[in-house]
């Protein structure tokens, strides 16, 4: 693939249209040279080779065209005549209600503030559907900033996906202002476009949003959620199966959001829907279909809490996943980020750097540093050794003493790299310091594409971030390993489900605050007969070589102790 860059694009679009006798909405400067090649294809498949940089700057991640077609026959259903995309981008939305709907919806308007978008969206437009050009209408603004746009039947869009460090404040106040909602200045732009979605949409209205997933468990996400429940009648939120992202070139998944401009009635439902991928048949499925891999969750909008993590509902409505009788993690231990040292290729040694510049034990700790190091369920001091015997950095550099002569050495080496320049160090005195800490007996992943393993640390070594640190408020070993026990279990990984944050691809994420809420056995509840099995059963997954007939034992047994702490249990 060729990478080029927005002005190629814009001069691949300016020249197919001179060719084709199509003058352009808006003229640009295209003066410059460029390959005749880069304009073979569809302006989709051209964009698609602008520098991913830039794209993810605009957040510019066009929407998959059977997604597109989905989301505009939710539209159709409502026999609408007017329609607006407020980021119409190269106008897939547009295209697809022309050839669906055709003439039957006499105004499409749409709005983007990049000019070559438009032109390229136009382009599209005169080369295949130009019968109905009249019926388009094309505006190079920025909607978050316009003035207040005609009413349409159907509003649909795939807003900019832009963190809130990359684009004007500004926004977020006249937002603030026109509708009274205090969003947060960690907000993305997406939520901005959802909120004023509102005032561009007749009474009765539909509505749909294709954005991340974010929103249902962030913090800023409080603010949105509770807007959308408060405004308008939810229909459905779908969400796409987390091991497939629909913006190949965007970590993060996607959520299709389903409204109705119009407030909700006591009894209506909203429908959260997860599926692996399966769309044709979904606007008229009712419930859950194993068949088609859709699973439908029915909750009754003025019971959906916008403070929680939405996750939730998306659960099984008979799911074992939420636990009456569970206590939060916090009640029973804390949990701390690992090191952050601000420059881990300084300030941790391998045993032949130790050697090399002779540092003497006192300014070392050992330490794991990599989540690839550890591959079971344990760290002992011999896993330590023999990870420093395949070359891997095991040793923390860890000075709260006047440095020895070779520790001088050292750091003076790492001043002429620079590395007490770097952020985190220059906020430390001195530089080459470490944040003090002991060692946590349990070590949590950060990130996991399956599960989370939760390892017992036997050893006395500290760890870096790519694990958290859970520290127990007992020091009694064998509790220690039953909560391995249940932390390891299948029930747990349900559990967890409702918790974890998802970043598409199958990658999932556990901040500190989420590992602090995880519903969890109460251990220290839990009769002495329970916990040695449980204990049993842990030592003996960590010595296993075949772990499929111990992970079944286990599960049976925290099923059974669950069982009998809450009776309830399996029947919510």
């Amino acid at each position: 693939m060729t990478v080029i860059t927005i002005q190629d694009f814009q001069r691949a679009i300016s020249s197919r249209a001179e060719k084709n006798k199509i003058k352009l909405p808006i003229h640009l400067d295209t003066t410059s040279q460029y390959k005749e090649s880069i304009h073979e294809g569809s302006p989709a498949d051209i964009h698609q080779n602008i520098d991913l940089d830039y794209r993810r700057k605009h957040g510019q991640f066009f929407t998959p065209p059977d997604v597109a077609e989905f989301m505009v026959k939710y539209g159709i259903d409502g026999k609408i005549k007017t329609m607006l995309d407020p980021s119409c981008g190269l106008g897939i939305f547009i295209e697809k209600m022309i050839k669906l709907h055709g003439k039957k919806c006499e105004n499409i308007i749409g709005i983007d503030k990049d000019p070559t978008m438009i032109n390229a969206c136009y382009l599209d437009i005169m080369t295949h559907h130009q019968d109905q050009i009249d019926n388009v209408k094309l505006y190079n603004t920025d909607y978050l900033l316009a003035r207040d746009t005609e009413k349409v039947d159907f509003l649909i869009c795939n807003p900019p996906y832009i963190n809130f460090h990359g684009f004007d404040r500004d926004m977020i106040s006249k937002i603030k202002h026109d509708f009274g909602v205090n969003f947060s200045m960690l907000t993305n732009i997406y939520t901005l476009f959802m909120v004023k979605a509102k005032q561009s949409v007749k009474e009765g209205g539909r509505i749909a949003f294709i954005t991340p997933t974010e929103f249902f468990y962030t913090g800023y996400g409080k603010t949105l959620k509770k807007f959308l429940l408060d405004n308008f009648t939810i229909d459905s939120f779908i969400t796409f199966n987390f091991e497939n992202t629909v913006f190949d070139d965007a970590l993060t998944t996607s959520t299709i959001s389903f409204m109705v401009n119009k407030k909700p009635k006591d009894n209506h439902q909203v429908k959260f829907i997860k599926t692996g991928g399966y769309l044709n048949g979904l606007l008229k499925m009712s419930r859950s279909s194993k068949r088609y891999g859709v699973h439908i969750n029915k909750v009754r909008q003025k019971t959906v809490n916008p403070d929680i993590k939405w996750q939730k509902y998306f659960a099984d409505a008979n799911s074992k996943s939420v636990i009456k009788g569970f206590v939060p993690l916090r009640d029973i231990a804390y949990v701390k980020r690992g090191i952050a040292t601000g420059y881990n290729t300084f300030f941790t040694l391998s045993d032949a750097e130790r050697e090399y510049w002779g540092i003497e034990s006192d300014f070392l700790v050992p330490v794991i540093s990599k989540a690839v190091q550890i591959q079971g369920y344990e760290i002992t001091n011999d896993i330590i050794v023999k990870l420093g015997k395949h070359g891997d950095k095991i040793h923390l550099l860890y000075c709260f003493d006047t440095p020895s002569y070779h520790l001088k050495k050292y750091i003076k080496y790492g001043e002429s790299k620079g590395v007490n320049g770097r952020y985190l160090c220059s906020h430390r005195t001195p530089w080459y310091s470490m944040e003090r800490r002991k060692s946590a007996p349990i070590l949590s992943t950060v990130f996991s594409r399956n599960n989370m393993r939760f390892i017992h640390n036997k050893s006395n070594c500290l760890n870096l971030a790519a694990y958290h640190g859970v520290y127990p408020h007992f020091e009694d070993n064998i509790m220690t390993e039953a909560l391995l026990c249940y932390f390891n279990s299948d029930l747990c990984m349900d559990i967890q489900k409702q918790a974890r944050r998802e970043y598409g691809n199958g990658l999932h994420k556990f901040e500190p605050g989420d590992l602090l809420d995880l519903p969890t056995m109460p251990i220290m509840d839990i009769g002495k007969k329970d916990i040695s099995k449980m204990a049993l059963l842990f030592r003996r997954m960590t010595k296993s070589k075949t772990k499929d007939s111990i992970k079944e034992k286990i599960n049976n047994t925290i099923e059974e102790i669950a069982l009998s702490l809450c009776p309830k249990y399996g029947k919510d």
